[in-house]
């Protein structure tokens, strides 16, 4: 903890250190990953439509009707259409299941929030651009967090936030996990090899 008491360079921690951070933030880009993958197959798009849909159910696309097929002497036959899939049927999520999942992620989040935000302040960019960074994380997060009760237990209005929140999320996180990855095993000109 000493390097964030007295912030230095992130390119003087240790190789061992190093070598940590890299497999910490890691993970987090593949969590990112995943996340972006479920935030698709969950809500579709970047609309608020499918947050409303995803917490509070939603109507399912009607099936075609079945249409009458007569064959030669026997009796009328109701076939579906088979190049018309219904959409899968929503069910408002269990009250119980989204308070549950706020209270795990309102414990979790704001301490890999903090490591990363530790990290990122260990580089060489400009303070503002920091503090910036890190607001616009932590704002995104909150709001983050929040959206899915807005929603649940407030009305459909909310549904907005999710997407304005995911992106928020994007450009404060994106940055606190790829620059200090970058600087930390980017080559430092050192005065032999400027010179040499």
């Amino acid at each position: 903890m000493r390097q964030f008491a007295r912030p230095f360079p992130i390119t003087r921690l240790s190789l061992e250190a190093r070598v940590l951070y890299t497999g910490f933030l890691l993970f987090l880009v593949l969590g990112f990953v995943s996340s972006a993958w479920l935030y698709a197959d969950s809500f579709g798009n970047l609309s608020g439509q499918g947050t409303v849909e995803y917490y509070r159910g939603g109507a399912t696309a009607a099936a075609p009707a079945p249409a009458a097929v007569e064959a030669e002497g026997g009796p009328a036959l109701e076939l579906p259409e088979e190049t018309v899939a219904a959409a899968p049927m929503r069910l408002e999520k269990p009250a119980r299941q989204v308070m549950e999942t706020f209270h795990f992620h309102l414990f979790t989040v704001p301490v890999v929030l903090l490591i990363v935000g530790h990290l990122f302040m260990l580089t060489a960019l400009s303070t503002r651009l920091k503090v910036g960074t890190i607001t616009v994380a932590s704002v995104a997060t909150f709001v983050h967090l929040l959206a899915p009760l807005l929603v649940r237990f407030v009305g459909p209005q909310w549904g907005w936030l999710m997407p304005v929140s995911v992106v928020g999320a994007a450009v404060g996180w994106l940055p606190m996990l790829v620059w200090p990855l970058w600087e930390m095993w980017r080559p430092v000109q050192t005065p032999e090899t400027a010179t040499g």
